[in-house]
């Protein structure tokens, strides 16, 4: 963490250390960051680093849950919307930026988690970002998961709330400080917000009760579902509607970088005024473009598949390929994270030095996975994130297994590399 908050008068200079720090670490073949694909996102592809790196393997590292973005409806449907409307959105939300499948997609998102009322974001980022700081001003408290996702947090610490933050899926500890809050404050309003999965630990909080603990000191709750709405549960619903809330819950945003084989956001409210609120003061509604004529077909596509039996099998599929890695890991004595059997599979290394060393092995050996460390996770608990997609086929999982099983034994044997951030 030394280079993460640094002093000085050149802001044009004083970086420079870092910028030295990561060149040596690419030279080592040890910086894992800024790849990119340079095939469409199948089982197998090609990615390249900045320095010109090709690894060719098995791909463990797309978001693409569902295996969507290949589908010849999912294709067919960005072609017809960029032939019809073009490539680019008029303008913000606010100022013509909608077209009407825009609308047919809030509609078909309200359906399916229970709420009336939808905002399309044009980012998944920016949902989160822009629904907290919109609706949260600076009487207000705002309590969060010690894990939640970046957006959530800046969100939180723009509104100018009280900010709080429990400890990791701990209820009781929500309890507490709500009825701190309460015993003091009962004019103004008070914000839970967790997650559906938390990709990074593939877990999930106890809704029904957390919900309850909302209703009990006058509290609302929103929960992002960003990993597990379309991947997971009945229709797509995801945690939502495996543990029974998913009408219940307040405020929902999401993104279609997961399963939804695009970019975008979205927030669902059953509450009118909170949906017209966000629209005209949610920041990236009014000063950001509105998502493009494709991107919007390509979700309305991508929706109607996730509700279709089709969609329920490719959610089996992807689960059995999530299952095969996390049995295949234990198998060998590795830790695979969280008790969710989610697209997600978080593989426990250890050290930030023993991840990066197996990092740059696996790159080398054909697997194509992130390495997530320091400042993301703490120096102890570095951990590969592998990324499982419905055409995995099994023999594409146990070939992920022999390969970090290889890599993660060998980084543990050699010498650590200096220099921590």
């Amino acid at each position: 963490m030394r280079f993460r908050t640094v002093g000085g008068a050149g802001l044009l200079t004083r970086n420079d250390p870092f910028l030295e720090w990561q060149r040596r670490r690419a030279e080592a073949g040890l910086w894992p960051y800024f790849r990119h694909f340079a095939t469409a996102l199948h089982p197998h592809a090609v990615v390249v680093s900045e320095r010109g790196e090709v690894t060719e393997g098995v791909n463990f590292g797309a978001q693409d849950y569902l295996s969507l973005s290949t589908h010849p409806a999912v294709r067919e449907a960005a072609v017809r919307a960029l032939r019809d409307f073009g490539p680019i959105a008029a303008g913000s939300p606010a100022l013509g930026g909608a077209t009407p499948a825009s609308k047919a997609l809030e509609a078909g998102l309200a359906q399916a988690l229970g709420a009336e009322h939808v905002v399309l974001f044009p980012t998944g980022w920016a949902a989160g970002f822009g629904t907290i700081r919109s609706l949260m001003n600076r009487r207000d408290h705002v309590l969060l998961d010690r894990l939640a996702h970046d957006s959530l947090r800046q969100g939180a610490a723009a509104s100018g709330a009280a900010v709080q933050f429990f400890d990791h899926l701990d209820n009781a500890d929500v309890r507490a400080r709500l009825h701190a809050i309460r015993s003091t404050d009962t004019a103004n309003a008070v914000l839970v917000v967790t997650e559906g999965v938390f990709s990074m630990d593939s877990d999930t909080p106890r809704l029904a009760e957390l919900l309850g603990l909302c209703r009990e000191y006058d509290a609302r709750l929103l929960v992002d579902v960003a990993h597990d709405f379309g991947a997971m549960g009945q229709d797509g619903t995801g945690q939502l509607g495996l543990q029974g809330v998913l009408d219940e819950v307040d405020l929902v945003v999401g993104a279609f970088s997961k399963s939804f084989a695009t970019t975008g956001g979205f927030l669902a409210t059953r509450s009118a005024s909170v949906r017209e609120f966000v629209r005209m003061f949610g920041g990236p509604q009014t000063f950001s473009s509105a998502l493009t004529p494709v991107q919007v077909a390509v979700a309305q596509a991508t929706h109607d598949i996730i509700r279709s039996p089709e969609g329920a099998l490719r959610r089996e599929k992807v689960a059995a390929v999530a299952r095969r890695l996390r049995e295949g890991l234990a198998a060998r004595g590795h830790r695979t994270m969280g008790d969710v059997v989610c697209p997600v599979v978080p593989v426990f290394l250890g050290t930030t030095a023993v991840g990066r060393i197996a990092s740059g092995l696996v790159a080398r050996r054909g697997l194509i996975t992130h390495l997530v460390e320091q400042p993301a996770v703490a120096s102890d608990a570095a951990r590969f994130r592998l990324q499982a997609m419905a055409d995995h086929a099994e023999q594409d999982a146990d070939l992920a297994v022999d390969i970090l099983d290889t890599c993660i034994r060998e980084a543990h044997e050699s010498r650590p590399v200096p220099a921590t951030p």
